[in-house]
């Protein structure tokens, strides 16, 4: 049963470092909405180090659990869970549980903040495609060679 420590103990991390994600999004979210470039890059890497961490506890707990499938090829996690004594059955499938709720959440946090930054972007698009119609699609020189669109810059609004 020292497997099945540390199968638990191997989830408990990844609850651990998952539970750490949310508001670190809820950050990067606030940090999009005000423009704090900044911050979102350290979130961001912040972020990406927590996902780097969780992708080697993944691969333990996947070794870990080949191991104590024992050979055989159980359905799905619960399948296995249901041969473990009761104490330990609950204590691995809560936390089990806890890790999917947890990355579901994550997941639609992030589908969330990606939706609303493609409608700013489109809206944004729209706006310079009416305020500079020369500017969309492709572009020409002298020569006709096709050429990247000069990217001058336009300042949308001034803060002091």
């Amino acid at each position: 049963m020292e497997n099945s420590q540390a199968f638990s103990l191997v989830l408990f991390k990844e609850v651990e470092l998952l539970e750490k994600i949310p508001p670190l999004q809820a950050l990067l979210r606030d940090a999009v909405i005000k423009r704090e470039w900044t911050d979102y890059e350290i979130l961001m890497e912040s972020i990406s180090e927590i996902g780097t961490h969780f992708d080697i506890l993944e691969k333990d707990r996947e070794a870990l659990f080949k191991t104590l499938a024992e050979g055989e090829e159980p359905d799905s996690f619960y399948a296995y869970a249901a041969r473990l004594p009761e104490g330990e059955r609950e204590e691995i499938s809560i936390l089990y549980r806890k890790l999917k709720i947890t990355a579901l959440q994550i997941k639609i946090a992030n589908d969330t903040l990606m939706e609303y930054l493609r409608e700013i972007r489109s809206a944004v698009s729209g706006v310079l495609e009416k305020a500079y119609p020369d500017r969309r699609g492709k572009m020409y020189s002298r020569r006709g060679t096709e050429r990247e669109a000069d990217m001058r810059s336009l300042m949308v609004n001034q803060t002091f």
